[in-house]
């Protein structure tokens, strides 16, 4: 690949055409500064109504300097904006892999692709899809919060953001990508040892995101609480000791300064990421920020009893948040996210864990063919789709099939992406497994790696009775 291209379009003064693959309140802040610098900006995010906001009325942006209108291009589809110079990465952990292959209309000959996600692990999966060497890493303390469709507060000023290469060179594409965003605002520096500032980001995201998570107060709200700032620093030594065991170089040695970072130059209303996920009803990226400390403090033999107990916190929020909302689609009610209920769960536990295959997902390049097929010839019409019925990035039917649509697949058609399995106990068989060569994947621990390369993706039941009940039926028995 070329990799001078990025650069031969700063010298002939050219617009730098650049995808934000994940536009929510970061990416949004972020793709806003880099629009009022003069590139071509795409704003890609899931959302109908977001984008459809920003398209109506272009993205209103409130920071310390006020508010303004922005004019921006926003899209759901990657073909609309199609390739570009450069792609930066902001969507949830969990969704790196699906959000790229769906997006490959981005990548051209010379497209670089540059993950700002947070947390460990995202430059892996996403060199695998679209190559090593198209690929960097780079952590962001811009911050940004989602007032509604189409508004975001956005929060640049005084926010540093790190890039570099995996390898740790100083390269000249890297410095044109950090010229390019210190000209439009966002103050940005080129790391040689960029893998310690991944965990140096890291520290500040396990310091206030598990806390405000579980608390559902604001950075203001947190500051003033001497008891939660213990918590967190407590967390954050952990990380350091792991950090320091695993060979990483870490900026600070005093756990004062990642706390303290958090929350410099942001308004106190400001909230974490993870509080804003859990508000709008949504899974954490708690397995890749508090969860990655405690998986490599067991690789590395460092104990990290704080961070575990943030991550079963935050798991048993999920757990509430997401039963409560199976409850109410199954008596047609709407619940706001983190309201407090009064259910009563039970013990739907059954000795001898089971489990079924809930799932199977394909890569397929014509996702509107296999929607008609499966369709029109077995009946298996639509449970879910990830995007729009019309434009679908993916496509779940009744019945168990899973569509992942990338138009550039070049083997055959129908390959498969991964096995979903619905389980009775899915703790009790990630401990069985452990027993087995078999690997964590990037997406999260519960989705594992086998040694001849299946993909399985382990789903807990909820309730836990419903496997027993679906393995109870049999239609092939004899009547």
């Amino acid at each position: 690949m070329k990799t001078e291209s990025y650069l031969g379009l700063l010298d002939k003064e050219t617009v730098v055409k650049i995808a934000i693959l994940g536009a929510g309140a970061l990416g949004c802040a972020i793709g806003a500064a880099l629009t009022e610098g003069g590139n071509e900006v795409w704003l890609l995010n899931r959302s109908v109504a977001h984008v459809a906001a920003m398209r109506r009325d272009g993205l209103r942006v409130d920071d310390p300097n006020g508010s303004r209108q922005v004019t921006v291009r926003a899209t759901t589809r990657a073909a609309e904006a199609g390739a570009v110079d450069l792609v930066v990465v902001l969507v949830k952990s969990f969704h790196t892999e699906a959000a790229m292959r769906g997006a490959m209309d981005l990548i051209g000959p010379e497209t670089l692709v540059l993950s700002l996600q947070n947390g460990l692990g995202h430059e892996d999966v996403l060199a695998d899809i679209v190559g090593r060497d198209r690929v960097l890493a780079g952590k962001t303390y811009v911050g940004g919060v989602m007032r509604s469709p189409g508004h975001i507060e956005s929060g640049v000023a005084g926010k540093a953001t790190y890039i570099g290469e995996l390898d740790g060179q100083i390269t000249s594409r890297a410095t044109a990508i950090a010229e390019t965003f210190n000209a439009a605002g966002l103050a940005t520096t080129v790391s040689a040892n960029i893998v310690g500032t991944m965990w140096d980001k890291l520290l500040v995201n396990v310091a206030t995101g598990a806390l405000t998570g579980i608390t559902g107060l604001t950075y203001g709200q947190l500051y003033e609480e001497p008891l939660l700032k213990t918590t967190a620093l407590a967390a954050v030594a952990e990380a350091m000791a792991v950090a320091r065991a695993a060979g990483v170089t870490l900026s600070t040695t005093d756990p004062e300064r990642p706390w303290t970072l958090a929350g410099e130059g942001l308004s106190p209303a400001f909230k974490t990421s993870m509080l804003q996920s859990l508000e709008k009803g949504s899974i954490t990226e708690i397995d890749f920020i508090n969860g990655a400390v405690v998986r490599w403090g067991k690789r590395h033999g460092v104990p990290t009893p704080v961070n575990a107990t943030l991550v079963a916190c935050i798991k048993g929020i999920e757990r509430e948040m997401t039963d409560r909302q199976h409850s109410s689609k199954l008596h047609g009610t709407t619940v706001g996210a983190l309201a407090p209920t009064l259910v009563d769960k039970g013990d739907n536990r059954m000795n001898g864990s089971k489990a079924y295959l809930e799932h199977v997902a394909i890569w397929v390049k014509d996702i509107h063919w296999h929607i008609r097929f499966f369709e029109d010839v077995l009946g298996m019409t639509m449970r879910e789709v990830d995007g729009t019925r019309e434009e679908p990035r993916q496509y779940w039917t009744l019945g168990g099939l899973q569509f992942i649509h990338n138009p550039n697949y070049d083997a055959s058609e129908g390959r498969l992406g991964h096995l979903g399995v619905m389980c009775e106990d899915m703790e009790a068989a990630l401990a069985a497994s452990q027993r087995y060569d078999v690997r964590e994947m990037p997406q999260g621990r519960n989705w594992l790696r086998l040694p001849d390369g299946l993909a399985v993706e382990l789903i807990q039941a909820k309730p836990a009775s419903c496997v027993a009940r679906a393995l109870e039926i049999n239609p092939r028995a004899e009547v």
